[in-house]
C-alpha cells in the first residue's frame, strides 16, 4: 500500500466511529443547506455548478459515510478484517461522487450556458449540437480516466505504475487518432495562413468549388453542380491550392485559324485586331497584349490572340470575350479573309485525265 493510500485511510477512519458519523451527518446537513441557499440566491455558473454537484455530493458522501461505518462495525462484530478495508470503500465512493459531479458540471456548462455556445463554431444549430456532443464525450472520457486512476492509487497501485499505464494509453490513442490530430492542426494552419477565405473559388486535388465554411476538422466546399463537399483539412496541407478568386485579371487566349488563301491579308488582320484590343474599354492596357501570326497548321494559318480583361468576374469575362471574338470576326471579314476548317486538298498527278477518271 502506498503512503498516499495510508494517509487517505487514516483520515477516513475518523468518520467510521460513532462520533465521526455524527460529525459527518452534521457536515452533510450543512452542505445541503449551503446548496439550497446557493440555488436560491445565485445565478449563472454558480447555479449550474450547484445543480450539477448537489445529487452526486449528497448521495456519494452519505453513502461513503454510512456504508463505511456499517462495514467497520461489521469488522468489529466478526473480529476479522474484510477482504477490502472499509476505509478504502468509503474513499472510493467519495472519489466516484467527485467524478460524477465533474461530468454533470461539464454537461451543464456545455448544454445550458449561453456564453459557451457563442464560442462554439457552426453554421446551424445542428452543427453546434454535434460539436457539443463531441466535447461532452471527450470530457466524460477524461473524467472517467482520471477517476479510475485515482481509484487505482487508493487501492494500492503505485503512482509510477498508474503514470506508465496512462502514458502508454496516451501513446496508443495518439497513434490511433493521428489522422484526426493532423486535420485539427491543418485547420489551425488554414486559420492563420489564410490561403483562401469563405466565398473564394478554389481548385485543389481535382476538386473545384466555392468555399462555404472553414472548420477545425474539415472544410465545406460547394461544387459548381451545387453539391456539398466536405474535405479533411489535412488535404490542404499536402496539396497545391489554386485560388482563382484572388487573381487580378482574367486572360483571353485564343488561336484563330485562317485559310492559307489569307496569307497576304494576315499582317493587316493582326494589326487591326491589336488596335481593336488596345481601344477596347474592358481590356487592361497595362498587361501584355499579343496578336501574331504564330503557326503553320495542316489546313490553316493560325493567329494568336492574348490579352487580359480588367474584371475578374467569370460572367463579365465571358461577355467581354464574346465581344472580342465577334469584333475579330468582323475584322477578318472586312479584310476579305475567312476562317479555316479541317480539310484535305488533293492535287492530281501530271498527265492524269480528271474527266476520264470520273466518267469511267
Amino acid at each position: 500500500m502506498t503512503d498516499l493510500s495510508a494517509d487517505v485511510i487514516k483520515d477516513v477512519n475518523l468518520f467510521q466511529s460513532p462520533l465521526g458519523v455524527v460529525i459527518g451527518t452534521l457536515l452533510l446537513i450543512a452542505i445541503w443547506l449551503i446548496l439550497k441557499l446557493t440555488k436560491k440566491y445565485f445565478k449563472g455558473v454558480v447555479l449550474l455548478l450547484t445543480d450539477a454537484v448537489e445529487k452526486p455530493i449528497l448521495l456519494g458522501f452519505s453513502t461513503a459515510l454510512y456504508v463505511g461505518f456499517l462495514l467497520n462495525l461489521l469488522e468489529k462484530l466478526l473480529a476479522a478484517k474484510l477482504p477490502i478495508e472499509s476505509a478504502l470503500i468509503s474513499t472510493s465512493f467519495v472519489q466516484i461522487s467527485l467524478g460524477w459531479s465533474s461530468i454533470n458540471f461539464s454537461r451543464a456548462v456545455l448544454f445550458k450556458s449561453k456564453r459557451i455556445k457563442k464560442f462554439i463554431p457552426g453554421d446551424t444549430s445542428k452543427d453546434q449540437a454535434m460539436l457539443l456532443a463531441l466535447l461532452e464525450r471527450l470530457l466524460t472520457i477524461i473524467v472517467v480516466i482520471a477517476t479510475l486512476a485515482s481509484l487505482m492509487v487508493t487501492f494500492g497501485v503505485s503512482t509510477a505504475a498508474v503514470g506508465a499505464l496512462l502514458g502508454g494509453a496516451g501513446i496508443g490513442i495518439g497513434f490511433g487518432t493521428q489522422q484526426i490530430s493532423q486535420n485539427f492542426l491543418s485547420g489551425f494552419m488554414l486559420f492563420f495562413n489564410r490561403p483562401f477565405a469563405e466565398g473564394d473559388w478554389i481548385i485543389t486535388s481535382n476538386i473545384e468549388g466555392t468555399v462555404e465554411r472553414i472548420g477545425w476538422y474539415h472544410t465545406r466546399i460547394r461544387t459548381f453542380d451545387r453539391r456539398s463537399l466536405y474535405i479533411p483539412n489535412s488535404v490542404f496541407a499536402t496539396s497545391a491550392i489554386e485560388n482563382p478568386g484572388r487573381m487580378y485579371n482574367r486572360r483571353i487566349k485564343a488561336s484563330i485559324s485562317l485559310r492559307y488563301e489569307d496569307l497576304s491579308r494576315i499582317e493587316q488582320i493582326t494589326k487591326n485586331v491589336k488596335s481593336m484590343l488596345i481601344k477596347h474599354s474592358f481590356i487592361d492596357k497595362e498587361q501584355i497584349i499579343l496578336v501574331n501570326f504564330n503557326e503553320w497548321d495542316n489546313s490553316s494559318i493560325n493567329m494568336l490572340v492574348y490579352c487580359f480583361t480588367k474584371t475578374t468576374s467569370w460572367k463579365e469575362w465571358l461577355d467581354i470575350q464574346q465581344d472580342v471574338f465577334l469584333q475579330i470576326a468582323t475584322i477578318v471579314k472586312e479584310e476579305g479573309g475567312d476562317f479555316a476548317y479541317d480539310c484535305t486538298t488533293l492535287y492530281p498527278s501530271p498527265g492524269l485525265n480528271i474527266d476520264k477518271l470520273f466518267t469511267s
